[in-house]
């Protein structure tokens, strides 16, 4: 394969990341506002029904992810990819266009159907890179995935100040371009197809063998807890700065695209600061004292000084996630590596199909307007109790 080949379809690898990510974040400054227009409801309300479309669309991830990774094993990526960009710009017109809450329903799980993305694209990057090329390439995904997460709340908070369904139309168009642009010049990766036959058991496989590595049991409960905490903020964020603060659509915007930028920033640069001077350990407990201070300002908080506090605080805390992945990879023995991944996989989605649920449902019932005792925060307390049990479970596991 040419390097001029290579490179077109980096470039649309890349294009398709930002925009599945830009996808994914433009939806936060506009949800509260858009349900509350179809529902005819309250902010609470609203944010009850929220948590029911990230459930919809996590169900179908978690049923339909594997199937679209083997199929991409088994009839390429190029198919999966542009399909998967059809499905979302389906769901991005039926945002649009919507006029009932079901309609939202359905387009959030046409995506969730089709959303393995990262997943085909990575594989994709893997085809086509020597093992030389490959960190940079997929140094390339990451910021992608970065600069989709910092524009994609920019541009719903800006457009949706002039029209609510306006960044919905605006993605839809663009992803369709890019599924053009992919039609023309993309070519198939995958020169080696798969003859392995899919089995649902896999997983439930990966799950049996949690016997064979016992030393990190309570280990992976600790990784639960913090998993599910972490979906506080992108279950809530928005609807409680409304609900707290009174925050406009672009408001949420400007700080969801300043959380992703800090986030991007702590990842490349504190993390491998603090990694020379911190054992995996002591990054991981401190990363937890910092989420659970962070998260405490944050759902307390009566300014938005002591708001953004918190929110530095809690994003410094995810140092823990660097420390959690390392210290796992050296207690596994290196033959059951992939059977950790799978098992870190599994919780990861067994959180995102509880903790949206859960955050959304704990705002819904005290941030009602007519009850006396409202509590915006809740969302984020009860998420750093999780982290709070997280720590204590850690610092036993360690002693």
């Amino acid at each position: 394969m040419t390097f001029k080949n290579k490179t077109k379809i980096v470039i649309f690898i890349t294009i398709t990341l930002v925009l599945d990510t830009a996808g994914f974040g433009i939806i936060f400054p506009i949800l509260p506002d858009l349900l509350k227009e179809l529902l005819h409801q309250d902010l609470s309300h609203a944010a009850k029904f929220a948590g029911i479309l990230a459930l919809a669309y996590a169900f179908m991830q978690f049923i339909f992810a594997p199937i679209i990774g083997y199929i991409s094993d088994q009839y390429g990526r190029r198919p999966v990819l542009l399909f998967s960009l059809l499905g979302f710009s389906l769901d991005c017109f039926f945002m649009a266009f919507a006029s009932t809450y079901e309609l939202l329903v359905v387009g959030r799980i046409i995506a969730g159907i089709t959303g393995a993305t990262f997943a085909v694209a990575s594989a994709a990057i893997v085809d086509i890179s020597t093992e030389d090329e490959r960190t940079k390439y997929f140094g390339y995904l990451h910021a992608a995935f970065a600069l989709g997460f910092i524009l994609g709340p920019l541009m719903g908070g800006i457009l949706g100040e002039y029209n609510l369904r306006l960044p919905f139309v605006f993605t839809g168009c663009l992803t369709l371009v890019n599924m053009c642009y992919g039609y023309f010049y993309f070519p198939e990766t995958n020169r080696v197809k798969s003859k392995a036959k899919f089995a649902f058991a896999t997983t439930f496989e990966q799950w049996k063998h949690i016997q064979s590595i016992q030393n990190v049991g309570l280990l992976l409960v600790v990784f639960f807890f913090l998993a599910l905490a972490s979906h506080s903020m992108e279950s809530t964020w928005s609807f409680y700065t409304v609900g707290k603060y009174d925050w406009s659509k672009q408001q949420i915007g400007l700080s969801l695209t300043v959380i992703g930028i800090l986030t991007l920033l702590i990842q490349t640069y504190l993390i491998q600061f603090v990694s020379k001077y911190l054992t995996d350990q002591q990054l991981i407990t401190w990363g937890i004292v910092f989420s659970i201070g962070g998260l405490l300002l944050i759902s307390l908080s009566s300014t938005a000084l002591i708001l953004w506090t918190g929110m530095i605080l809690y994003l410094i805390g995810s140092i823990q996630q660097t420390g959690f992945q390392s210290l796992l990879s050296k207690l596994v023995q290196e033959n059951k590596q992939g059977i950790l991944q799978g098992i870190l996989s599994s919780i990861n989605g067994l959180t995102t199909l509880i903790g949206p649920l859960l955050f959304t449902y704990l705002f819904y019932s005290f941030s009602k307007p007519e009850h006396t005792f409202v509590f915006h925060g809740i969302s984020f307390f009860v998420a750093a109790i999780f982290c709070l049990l997280a720590l204590i479970l850690f610092k036993k596991q360690m002693r």
